[in-house]
């Protein structure tokens, strides 16, 4: 059993944005079994880097979607990004540093963090218009 189920709660109802939803919650439940099955730290900083990677893409992408349409919650969605990848980018240093933090909060930092942000794209995705999800190529499902 994966450490986080995909659940239809999580979809926005964007293609896009659920793809890369999807992604982020395999890579943590890649994350999760690497921890618990003893894997180098160094093999876990490799996934925590593609992790933080597509959170940052993923992000920019909503922040440019937000800013097309002229979202009044842009400086605080803004805000909180930055706050979730900064947590990720101290997970991310410890693992480099070879000084992981204890391998059970890891994934549930991690989960917390994704359950979070997720649960925010669902909201704001309910708000945007199809006009600006096309002028990006995404489309609703």
């Amino acid at each position: 059993m994966a450490y986080l189920e995909w659940i239809s709660a999580y979809e926005t109802g964007v293609a896009g944005i659920d793809y890369d939803h999807r992604r982020l919650v395999a890579m943590l439940n890649d994350i999760h079994s690497l921890i618990t099955m003893g894997a180098e730290p160094g093999n876990i900083g490799d996934a925590l880097v593609d992790f933080q990677t597509l959170a940052t893409a993923h992000f920019a992408l909503e922040e440019r979607i937000m800013e097309d349409e002229r979202h009044a919650g842009i400086a605080e969605r803004r805000r909180i990004h930055h706050r979730l990848l900064d947590q990720v980018c101290e997970i991310v240093d410890a693992y480099e540093a070879d000084d992981p933090p204890p391998g059970q909060s890891l994934p549930a930092t991690l989960r917390g963090w994704l359950l979070e942000a997720m649960s925010m794209d669902v909201r704001l995705f309910t708000d945007i218009g199809d006009a600006g999800l096309r002028s990006l190529d995404l489309q609703r499902d």
